[in-house]
């Protein structure tokens, strides 16, 4: 595939990905820092993603259905929306002469380990249309892989990994020196659960007057 089209690519393999899990995919209109923000609904009482209740009424003998912002499970607690924020990077890979290992380069940048935890990367490793694999990680584990007080990194940005990975995703370049823990990428694949982790903030976050959220029912 040449290589301005790989990135495009990557990113709607991705976006149907996410979308088929239940997330609301939006790409922004002036690239200049996350390629997608994705949203999902969420109910504190359930604990656990799920969908506006649908209530239904009877008006003048017709049965009348109306979208709410209640859990649709315990049709107690306001939803609340979780947001996501992705950086997409995608590889093709090079052919090392062994069929079924390719080289690739995953390009972090520290800048984005510099945001709060809804902060993700995910990295699309394509070997063909039938082959794909995903790795979702929060940016602050680029640390543990790379070395970003490196005087490269702070002067350029955008550094270099490069990995030795199988057809099923794989990694198998071991880390030359003992701080590198490239252990991150195996428990990043295909790993879309990832995205699902609630931050501190999140946890916390009730709604007022409604199920756990009523600040009146702890008095």
């Amino acid at each position: 595939m040449e290589k301005r089209f790989i990135g495009l690519y990557g990113e709607m393999r991705l976006a149907m990905e996410l979308h088929q899990r239940g997330w609301q995919v939006y790409r922004a209109y002036i690239d200049e820092k996350f390629d997608f923000v994705i949203m999902k609904a969420y109910c504190h009482v359930c604990g656990d993603y799920t969908s506006p209740w649908q209530r239904e009424t009877i008006m003048k003998g017709k049965t009348v259905k109306t979208v709410t912002n209640l859990c649709a499970k315990c049709q107690e607690d306001t939803l609340h929306m979780l947001v996501r924020f992705i950086q997409v990077k995608t590889s093709e890979g090079k052919d090392e002469g062994k069929p079924e290992e390719r080289t690739f380069s995953f390009h972090p940048k520290i800048r984005y380990h510099l945001a709060d935890g809804r902060v993700y990367y995910a990295w699309v490793q394509v070997w063909d249309a039938d082959n794909v694999n995903y790795y979702i990680f929060p940016t602050s584990d680029v640390e543990r892989f790379d070395n970003i007080q490196l005087a490269s990194y702070q002067k350029t940005d955008n550094q270099k990994t490069n990995l030795r990975i199988d057809k099923k995703g794989n990694v198998l370049t071991q880390p030359r020196l003992k701080d590198r823990d490239y252990s991150v990428f195996s428990g990043a694949l295909n790993n879309f659960d990832a995205l699902e982790e609630l931050n501190p903030d999140e946890k916390d976050w009730r709604a007022p007057g409604h199920g756990v959220g009523d600040s009146d029912a702890d008095d």
